[in-house]
């Protein structure tokens, strides 16, 4: 009796088999199941978006200031700030360099039809009332907050994390009596989305409403132009402890 049943389960076993092997044959030589196609091997390549835009941080401005892509002048506004202030524009093509770069709505944006306090003509009053244009305030005044948004030095991804960064921007000393030695700081806020901030140092100032610590969040980070790399924002920067 129990030779049968060992005898009966090695059957069993080797029909078993048999039917594994002929599924697999099967499946291996059709092409559709259930009536849809089966999924072929394929390549998947794997890639990221090249940073490098094979120009200067100069001619970045220009291009995107004056047209020189379709329908495209984000930058229209500080070129103008560059034109009236007369600082001199090779410091947009010096080597080794971190550059902001204005976003339009950075120096003029409406809510509501009034000009809001977080773009340049908002916060930077010209005789007690908002700016509506560059030439509200002094060719100096522009030319020293062009020289604000500038720093010696390359900082983005590579090299800026959550601690601060704090740099001496060319901005002359002095200028500012909110920030008389001309710092700007840069960290790199440590959550999943990695947003690159200025002036989020702890003690800041600055309003952030986009953020869970102080600083003013980049629209646009890390481009990396032949002379340096190039952070765009859409809201005033500037410096200030509590």
């Amino acid at each position: 009796m129990i030779l049968k049943i060992k005898v009966m389960n090695a059957i069993k076993l080797a029909l078993f088999g048999i039917i594994l092997s002929l599924a697999a044959l099967a499946f291996s030589s059709c092409k559709k199941l259930a009536g849809l196609p089966l999924q072929e091997n394929t390549t998947h390549v794997v890639s990221t978006i090249d940073p490098h835009i094979h120009k200067s941080a100069l001619q970045f401005l220009m291009d995107r200031a004056l047209g020189s892509v379709p329908d495209d002048t984000i930058f229209k506004r500080m070129y103008q700030a560059v034109l009236y202030s007369g600082i001199d524009t090779a410091e947009y093509s010096k080597a080794g360099r971190t550059f902001l770069f204005l976003h339009n709505d950075a120096v003029y944006r409406l809510a509501s039809n009034k000009i809001t306090t977080d773009c340049i003509f908002g916060h930077y009053l010209a005789g007690g009332k908002p700016a509506t244009k560059w030439e509200d305030y002094s060719p100096g005044f522009v030319k020293n907050y062009l020289l604000s948004l500038m720093v010696d030095g390359e900082y983005s991804f590579e090299n800026v994390g959550p601690d601060p960064v704090v740099k001496t921007t060319l901005m002359p000393a002095g200028t500012d009596t909110l920030n008389p030695k001309s710092k700007i700081v840069f960290t790199v806020v440590n959550d999943r989305n990695s947003r690159f901030t200025i002036n989020g140092f702890p003690g800041s100032a600055f309003p952030a409403p986009n953020l869970t610590a102080p600083g003013l969040a980049a629209r646009t980070a890390g481009i990396l132009s032949t002379n340096g790399p190039v952070h765009v924002v859409d809201r005033v920067v500037f410096y200030q402890v509590q």
